[in-house]
């Protein structure tokens, strides 16, 4: 190939590195025994290890370090209205500054706010959602705050169960 057919480029700088992995609803536990739920874009599988990439500002993060148990539930095209549903919401009570002015604000039950069903977990205490094709159920095995940038955590997790939802034809 010569420098003739290349197509040009041109140099970007975006806000944040997002290159369209998949979304995955992250539903941890809050200390009053109800479920949170956290629409996250950074995981990715290894055998049965999930690595997830989270802010630190958000519910989800003190959840699992709290309890270190999760579920991964990977919701089809078809919820996209449901996981954008949850979009505007935190389920911090005490709404950090940043996602203030971004316009977002406390929900405590997210569920009702996406119209998504909870189902009990088998091996982990946060629920499962309902809705979704694929559900993981997982511990955390290491929860780490890199030094180079103290925003986000990196977590990985060991999947412990696995759940399909069974087609009624």
């Amino acid at each position: 190939m010569n420098n003739q057919t290349l197509p040009e480029s041109l140099t970007i700088y975006p806000k944040i590195l997002y290159y369209g992995t998949p979304v995955v609803l992250l539903t941890t536990l809050n200390e009053d025994g109800t479920t949170n739920i956290t629409p996250m874009s950074s995981s990715w599988a290894l055998g049965n290890y999930v690595m997830l990439g989270l802010g630190i500002n958000g519910k989800a993060v003190e959840n699992l370090k709290r309890l270190g148990e999760c579920v991964i539930n990977v919701p089809d095209p078809g919820l996209w209205n449901k996981v954008e549903a949850l979009a505007p919401f935190t389920g911090r009570r005490d709404v950090p500054e940043e996602k203030k002015k971004k316009g977002f604000r406390f929900a405590k039950n997210k569920f009702a706010a996406a119209d998504l069903t909870g189902l009990p977990s088998e091996t982990v205490k946060p629920a499962r959602v309902a809705e979704c094709p694929l559900q993981i159920e997982a511990v955390v095995r290491n929860l780490r705050i890199p030094e180079y940038s103290p925003f986000f955590a990196i977590i990985e997790t060991e999947a412990v169960s696995f759940f399909t939802r069974i087609s009624k034809s």
